[in-house]
């Protein structure tokens, strides 16, 4: 039987709600909304309806995992219950990196709307700036900034819906409904996967809710039907006044604000999009630090990272690591690339929740369940095979990163699996190995036994550059092999 944290519980419905829709409500909809129409074309209602409905199938599997197994970590510790050892490492890895995506997507739409209005600021910059800033400070939300961005952000969308119908949409702009097929619209459905997904907090918050069994499905399922209206009608609204392939100088949803509402309608979205800009930035930037000193708890990563008091210095360490990733992302400006390679981690994110739920639902049948998913297992099944189908709809450049990191989380779990010593003598063994090749290669250089086709001066500092490899490797190969750790 799986113990349960014991922990106040103090968060009703309502402010379930608010929470998962505060975190749901972040910057990904501002920055990702113009991309995705250019994908699916005005199907991107379709997109957005549709990518709702997903994330509702597999927050139903997080609600019954979330009241069953109530501790802090959410994906994390589910599949650490599910699977323990590398699923679980590679599960925290993958819930890290993507909440330094969320960071990077929200310092970049912080720095597009600074553009917006300097055009002479790199936007770029302003990112990196605001990452800086933000690790220093360590902002963090609260329930009732939840609060106050859940309802400015219905009401200014309200207020766009409302002008806009009254002004008068052209539905012509709809056909043709959707010009690159079903392809078009699954492509837009994984582009904005990313825009629901803060809905999973509600998951995160479990220990803290009251009677998670009750409120968790009706949480999920209110914020989900909440995210899917807004979404969807602020899409057709902006369809309906900017034809889909109509170049504009400025961000789409500020242009298409402007067109309907005029200067006011400005005012009124630059606020939203400010205000859920930082709310992303304050929140992703607090739990990849959450994850990665959990990561370093568990003994997955050094445990200099990991400090269970919040006032040490050690605690900065993890903020710092994610924030350095966050501003080489950053840097580079590709909002679409970023995009991208949120989605994708999220799709893999929820695969493995889903694969969690199968497993402990087998293994683990007598595990005090609240709550159960409907139509199991048909529920879990279904979001396993959706993800993996969006997926081959992720630009090429993102998978390679995506993989990349995956190598990265295999290589760091087997060094630390192996132990330190092990892993001394080893890389002792190897550099005391490349220094003796190196040895040889050179005396057989020497002797003529090996001849190169190089001009003589290249040939002279190749042999010292050489050399002095080799000593190198047979000095820390010695090191290793003889320098024992303190303690």
């Amino acid at each position: 039987m799986v113990a349960k944290q014991e922990t106040e519980r103090e968060l009703g419905l309502f402010f379930a709600v608010i929470m998962g829709l505060g975190s749901a409500f972040g910057i990904e909809f501002f920055v990702l909304l113009e991309y995705s129409i250019q994908l699916a074309g005005p199907a991107i209602v379709l997109s957005l309806l549709f990518c709702g409905m997903i994330n509702l199938l597999t927050m139903f599997n997080y609600s019954e995992l979330a009241s069953s197994i109530s501790r802090v970590g959410a994906e994390y510790t589910f599949t650490k219950v599910a699977f323990g050892g590398f699923v679980s490492f590679l599960t925290g890895w993958l819930r890290w990196l993507s909440s330094v995506l969320s960071a990077t997507l929200a310092a970049m739409g912080l720095g597009q709307i600074v553009q917006y209005f300097f055009p002479s600021v790199n936007a770029s910059w302003v990112a990196v700036l605001v990452i800086a800033i933000f690790t220093v400070v360590s902002v963090k939300g609260g329930k009732m900034a939840d609060l106050i961005t859940v309802v400015t952000f219905i009401a200014i969308f309200a207020v766009l819906n409302l002008f806009g119908v009254v002004s008068g949409l052209n539905l012509e702009n709809f056909h043709p409904f959707a010009p690159n097929g079903y392809s078009g619209v699954l492509a837009g459905t994984m582009y904005t996967f990313s825009m629901y997904v803060g809905m999973r907090a509600i998951a995160t918050r479990s220990p803290i809710i009251k009677d998670p069994g009750r409120v968790l499905p009706k949480a999920v399922m209110f914020s989900t039907v909440v995210m899917i209206i807004v979404y969807c009608t602020v899409a057709f609204v902006v369809v309906g006044v900017v034809p889909p392939n109509m170049e504009i100088s400025e961000p789409l949803l500020i242009y298409a604000t402007k067109r309907i509402m005029g200067p006011f309608g400005e005012v009124l979205l630059t606020i939203a999009w400010i205000s859920a800009a930082f709310m992303s930035l304050a929140t992703s930037m607090t739990v990849q630090a959450s994850i990665l000193s959990a990561l370093s708890r568990d003994g997955y990563l050094p445990r200099i990272i990991f400090s269970p008091d919040k006032r040490s210095e050690t605690r900065y360490i993890a903020e710092i690591i994610g924030a350095v990733l966050a501003i080489l992302f950053a840097a580079t400006g590709l909002i679409i690339f970023a995009g991208y390679a949120a989605g994708l981690v999220s799709l893999m994110i929820f695969a493995l929740v889903n694969l969690s739920l199968i497993k402990l639902r087998r293994e683990m049948p007598r595990l005090e369940r609240p709550y159960k998913t409907p139509f199991y297992p048909y529920t879990p099944i279904v979001g396993i095979i959706f993800a993996f189908v969006l997926i081959v709809f992720v630009e090429s450049s993102a998978i390679v990163v995506g993989l990349e990191f995956i190598i990265i989380s295999i290589i760091i779990y087997h060094l630390r699996m192996i132990g330190y010593d092990r892993l001394r003598l080893a890389v002792g063994g190897i550099n005391l190995g490349i220094s003796g090749v190196t040895a040889l290669i050179l005396y057989l250089i020497k002797t003529g036994l090996i001849r190169l086709a190089l001009p003589p001066q290249v040939d002279g500092m190749l042999f010292i550059s050489a050399a002095i490899f080799g000593i190198i490797s047979f000095i820390a190969g010695i090191l290793n092999l003889t320098v024992r750790r303190k303690g």
